[in-house]
């Protein structure tokens, strides 16, 4: 049985309506559960059951990258810190489930290319998709207007767009990836990008996946060396064992944050923790910090030793690979093709670790904490050094003539001196 044009228009523009309310409803209770289990569990909550849903309504506002108005209590002002963890389960899950809504509209055909009217559908399923996403996450942010917190709406809506938006593109695109089957081409992603764009996309990949390691890392080493310090705060807060959990969920929402300061650091900037604070690699002065046993990994006031400066390898590792992987890709197309990857890829890495860094500011209130986070016209200069740095170099040593001709060179040199051996061993002793 086959559709209808008219069903096939409305179909998709149905299904991203549906999918788009079960996203919202599923980011909604990510924020909703552990509020609602910090309360019940906890024997002097004052919240109540309505408190407590509102609480978690505020967090989903936060986790989309939104900003709320504090009017009352010890913070006064704006807040506007996303806990980055929380935002990529959110767009996980829009991805998930537009990933499984758009393999129902059958976007491949049985060739392995897009059927005949498979982007028309795709872009209606999208666009419903965001709007419904967006709509509930205004009626929830007004819902959770109180007298102590007003939800930006405007802020709301905008993040919520973006985060869905991203989100349902994701989907989409993984729901054109295909293993082969008798018969049937396999579909793969990057084949799928017209060249320089499937090149550089290659290059961005390794490069921020690497760079996203090495961020990581260094917060998980930090916490490690710091492991007294965090204890100690968090012996101080005594959640118990229910808010124990909910602190825990709430520092690994806020991980890739802190990861993403660090970073900032790695790359050789600074990032504050607050007015009249600084983190670099050469000097560290924190300040006053809450009582968050996540901020143990925080280094103390001071100057740093020497050796902290080599930690710039690392990021330049992660960079190095994402160039020696785009040039590795382009390698054997037309010279205009290879610079264009180059180009794209040089692009790319620095304006997404750069919008990267800037999601990762943040405030709280308006006083002390009125800014958190990287401060970029630090981070600017040695990043696009790094970048253009490793490219540089991956393009000498692997697309450049002048390494063959050393080598050619060496392996000359070789065979002369080989042969002057065997000549020597062949000439009679005296």
């Amino acid at each position: 049985m086959t559709d209808t044009p008219d069903d096939r228009i409305a179909s998709p523009l149905a299904m991203g309506a549906v999918a788009g309310l079960v996203a919202v409803a599923v980011a909604l209770a990510v924020a909703v559960v552990p509020a609602l289990a910090a309360q019940l569990g906890s024997d002097q909550g004052g919240l109540g059951v309505l408190g407590a849903v509102l609480l978690g309504v505020d967090a989903f506002v936060l986790g989309h990258g939104g900003s709320l108005l504090l009017s009352d209590g010890p913070v006064m002002g704006a807040v506007h810190l996303a806990p980055l963890g929380l935002t990529a389960v959110y767009v996980l899950s829009a991805a998930l489930g537009m990933r499984r809504m758009s393999r129902r509209l059958d976007l491949v055909a049985a060739s392995g290319a897009l059927r005949i009217g498979a982007l028309r559908d795709a872009g209606a399923a999208v666009a419903a998709f965001v709007v419904v996403y967006a709509a509930c996450s205004a009626v929830l942010a007004s819902i959770g207007v109180t007298p102590r917190v007003h939800p930006v709406l405007s802020t709301v809506v905008l993040a919520s767009v973006v985060v869905s938006l991203v989100g349902a593109l994701a989907g989409v695109l993984w729901s054109l990836r295909r293993d082969a089957s008798p018969g049937v081409p396999a579909v793969r992603l990057l084949p799928l990008l017209p060249s320089p764009l499937d090149a550089a996309a290659r290059g961005i990949a390794v490069a921020l996946l690497g760079l996203g390691a090495v961020a990581m890392l260094a917060v998980v080493v930090a916490l490690g060396l710091g492991f007294r310090g965090a204890a100690g705060l968090w012996d101080s807060v005594d959640p118990g064992l229910v808010g124990g959990a909910v602190l825990l969920l709430i520092q690994l929402a806020l991980m890739p944050t802190i990861a993403l300061w660090a970073l900032a650091a790695l790359l050789g900037g600074t990032f504050t923790l607050g007015a009249g604070t600084a983190v670099s690699l050469g000097a560290s002065d924190p300040g006053v910090l809450p009582a968050l046993p996540l901020l143990g990994a925080m280094p103390g006031p001071g100057t740093a030793p020497g050796w902290t400066w080599f930690l710039l390898f690392a990021p330049i590792a992660a960079l190095g690979a994402g160039a020696a992987a785009v040039v590795r890709a382009a390698r054997g197309r037309e010279l205009r093709s290879r610079t264009g990857a180059w180009g794209a890829y040089a692009l790319g890495v620095l304006v997404l670790v750069l919008l990267a860094l800037e999601l990762s500011t943040g405030s709280i209130g308006d006083e002390r904490l009125a800014h958190l986070g990287p401060e970029l016209g630090t981070v600017v200069l040695p990043l696009a050094g790094m970048v253009l740095g490793t490219l540089g170099l991956a393009i000498l040593v692997l697309d450049s003539p002048l390494v063959g001709r050393v080598r050619g060179g060496v392996d000359a040199v070789r065979r002369r001196v080989e042969e002057a051996e065997r000549e020597e061993q062949g000439t009679p002793k005296d």
